[in-house]
């Protein structure tokens, strides 16, 4: 369906939940090592580092997924248009909450600091 590279063996995400709107929603990691040194979290042209949003309603061999029209990025220059929120280093758990439709991650930090967000339609969490 979907294959990304990954240059190291850490922060390679591993959330995947679907969304009350249908949608699947997966979290990447930024790729790994200290730093995100491919600066992978703040660039949209690349999916690592990013919650991304997709379709497989209709998967077909030939199209396993579809884009949203309504995702942040669809139509921009230079950006993955799968992208629903980026700046992100590791989002291992998502969670939709049943009572809002908020969609809340767990991510990784830096040394001592553990992040838990609210994931907002185009948000920039780096």
């Amino acid at each position: 369906m979907l294959e990304i590279a990954q240059l190291y063996e850490n922060h390679n995400g591993g959330a995947i939940r679907f969304g009350p709107d249908g949608m699947l929603y997966l979290g990447l990691g930024d790729g790994g090592s200290r730093g995100d040194p491919q600066r992978n979290e703040q660039n949209l042209g690349t999916l690592p580092g990013k919650i991304i949003r997709i379709d497989v309603r209709d998967a077909t061999a030939a199209r396993p997924y579809a884009v949203p029209p309504d995702n942040p990025f669809a139509g921009r220059a230079g950006a993955r248009c799968e992208i629903w929120a980026y700046g992100l280093r590791n989002p291992w758990r998502m969670a939709f909450d049943t009572a809002t439709g908020a969609l809340w991650a767990g991510d990784v930090g830096q040394g001592a600091v553990e992040e838990v967000d609210v994931i907002e339609r185009g948000g920039n969490y780096g």
